[in-house]
């Protein structure tokens, strides 16, 4: 647009006096009255076209004031950052994640007579307060209705620069903990550190050197233990609760490739430290996700739990989550060395199976089915250790009979029906879980367990049953 400069207005309004100026005589009035019209219409249109620049004159000089108030603004917001970001580097918490969650839950098994909130209660103690403190199998310590539930957990993952990853998590009471596995049995019952490790890359972010303590790799639950907003169920599958390895404390490597992730780890099983005998194990694991809802995995372990045994354990485990369906399942072979009741080796082979659907946005059902084959020379599992004695006195009542593993119990006799037999377990889960909010859920679960023979102890009639039952309903609110 052209800016017209109010000279040239000046001289456009001067114009009619020279033209009348030089008016011959002889021109007629009528045309001079039209010469007159035309000229105070162009002053009309001077007039509008000089407001029209002066308007814009001053929009121009708004602005331009405007220019200057956003940039003084930006160059404040852009101090502002990067004094924050400067502070933040400082203070350690550049590349840092907190998350958390409590679980309280309701959990009521009928067997044992009880029903009460789970929450904040260590492994190794009892059920104290009741008739049944002292009774046969009513110990509280780690058992399927007292398992990785009823706690508070927090995490703290930092990545630097460079790509050095560390993590730590702290789960008080419940914990893995350095309690040398389940029961208490290795007295550390009470630490709070669930996993501390820190993943180094090498060559490159594909290649990384661990070391630390970190949880067990085994399994399609292996992810979640520690997370009940990932676990479907409130409880664990009988695989995960009494055959797998807990966690590990030494240094590993991992190694991805494309779809393959690899890694190993090497030092202390289910401990943090050993003082009286040499404990090398060796836990691996191998995973493909080429697809993002799809994939397979497997793990192992070799190892020597305590000074008598050696433990060899395998497993193969895979994944289908796509839409409202979600599919997990488990295949697993393990073997204790003289750790089954009538001192020999202790075997299984097991099996876990679980399917989930979501109906609703808000509601998703899901159902589990496991199988443990633990027949062999008495039973025996990696999370039971049968006291000294037991194979000479059959009066002995030295199986787990909280959660229904050994020989079973003739009720008759009060004896042990068959040293050399242990019972196979099952168990069938249902569950319903509902999203309240995006960070609240509500988990409600009924399960049965079953086995071949009596081992689990009933508080009411003081007998040797073949079966269980427990319901549960939890709270998960998480950040």
């Amino acid at each position: 647009m052209y800016i017209i400069k109010k000279s040239v207005i000046a001289i456009a309004l001067a114009f009619p006096a020279v033209v009348f100026a030089q008016t011959p005589p002889q021109v007629p009035a009528q045309s001079a009255q039209q010469l007159i019209a035309e000229l105070e219409a162009l002053k009309a249109k001077m007039k509008a076209l000089e407001d029209q620049v002066t308007q814009i004159n001053e929009k121009a000089v708004e602005t331009e004031a405007k220019n200057e108030e956003a940039q003084a603004e930006f160059n404040r917001v852009k101090v502002t950052s990067e004094a924050m970001e400067e502070a933040v580097e400082l203070s350690g918490l550049k590349g840092m994640k907190i998350s958390g969650y409590i679980d309280p839950t309701y959990m009521y098994n009928q067997r044992q007579r009880t029903g009460s909130f789970v929450f904040m209660k260590n492994f190794g103690d009892y059920n104290r307060g009741g008739v049944n403190a002292a009774a046969t199998g009513s110990q509280a310590a780690y058992a399927y209705d007292n398992a990785f539930f009823g706690t508070a957990f927090l995490s703290f993952f930092k990545e630097m620069e460079g790509g050095t990853k560390w993590t730590l998590e702290l789960m008080p009471s419940k914990s893995y903990g350095d309690a040398g596995g389940y029961n208490g049995t290795n007295g550390n019952g009470l630490s709070i550190v669930n996993q501390a490790f820190v993943s180094v890359p090498l060559s490159d972010l594909n290649n990384r050197f661990m070391a630390g303590q970190i949880g067990s790799w085994m399994g399609y639950e292996y992810p979640m233990a520690a997370g009940p907003t990932m676990k479907k169920t409130i409880t664990n599958n009988l695989l995960f609760d009494f055959t797998d390895v807990t966690f590990m404390t030494g240094v590993g490597a991992e190694h991805i490739d494309g779809p393959w992730d690899w890694k190993v780890i090497a030092g202390n099983m289910n401990n943090g430290r050993i003082t009286d005998h040499l404990a090398p194990s060796v836990h691996w694991r191998f995973d493909y996700s080429k697809e993002e809802f799809w994939g397979f995995g497997g793990s192992g372990v070799e190892g020597k739990p305590s000074s008598t045994t050696n433990e060899s354990l395998a497993e193969l485990d895979a994944y289908f989550i796509r839409g409202l369906l979600t599919l997990q399942g488990q295949l697993e072979t393990g073997l204790i060395k003289n750790g089954a009741f009538n001192g020999g080796d202790a075997k299984w082979n097991g099996l876990s199976a679980l399917a989930a659907y979501r109906f609703l946005p808000r509601f998703e059902v899901i159902g589990r089915f496991d199988y443990l084959n633990n027949s062999a020379n008495g039973g025996g599992v990696s999370s039971v250790v049968f006291p000294t004695g037991c194979q000479a006195d059959p009066a002995a009542p030295c199986g787990d009979y909280r959660n229904g593993f050994g020989p079973g119990i003739n009720n008759a006799t009060g004896l042990i029906s068959n040293p050399n037999s242990g019972a196979n377990r099952a168990a069938l889960t249902l569950g319903l879980d509902y999203t309240m909010t995006k960070n609240v859920m509500l988990k409600f679960e009924l399960r049965h367990d079953a086995a071949t023979q009596n081992v689990f102890y009933d508080v009411s009639s003081n007998n040797y049953v073949k079966s269980n039952n427990t319901f549960g309903m939890s709270t998960v609110a998480s950040f």
